[in-house]
C-alpha cells in the first residue's frame, strides 16, 4: 500500500489541488473538466515524491517507457486520485 497526502488550497476564486506524483497532462485536464471551474489547478510534485504517475493506458503500456519503469502505482491509483482530487476542489 502507498498512501499519499492529497491538499487543496484557496485563495480568492484560485484553487489547487495537489499530489507528490509526476501527473501527466491528462489526469489534469480530466480533473478541470470535471469540476468545470475555470480557476482550479492540479499540481504534481508537492508534499514529496512518489515517481511518475501515468494514466491507466500508460500504466499498462507493455513497451520499456518510462511509465513502464518508474511508476509505483498500480493502475487503480489513476480513479481514487481523480476522485479524491474532484472532492476536494468542490470543497474548495
Amino acid at each position: 500500500v502507498l498512501e499519499t497526502e492529497v491538499c487543496g488550497l484557496r485563495i480568492g476564486d484560485f484553487k489547487l489541488v495537489t499530489f507528490p506524483g509526476e501527473l501527466t497532462v491528462q489526469i489534469g485536464l480530466d480533473i478541470k473538466k470535471a469540476v468545470n471551474d475555470p480557476h482550479a489547478f492540479v499540481s504534481g510534485y508537492t508534499n514529496g515524491y512518489i515517481y511518475y504517475t501515468p494514466t491507466v493506458e500508460q500504466r499498462n503500456n507493455k513497451g520499456y517507457a518510462q511509465e513502464d519503469c518508474d511508476t509505483l502505482v498500480a493502475p487503480e491509483w489513476q480513479a481514487m486520485f481523480e476522485k479524491k482530487a474532484i472532492e476536494v476542489l468542490n470543497k474548495l
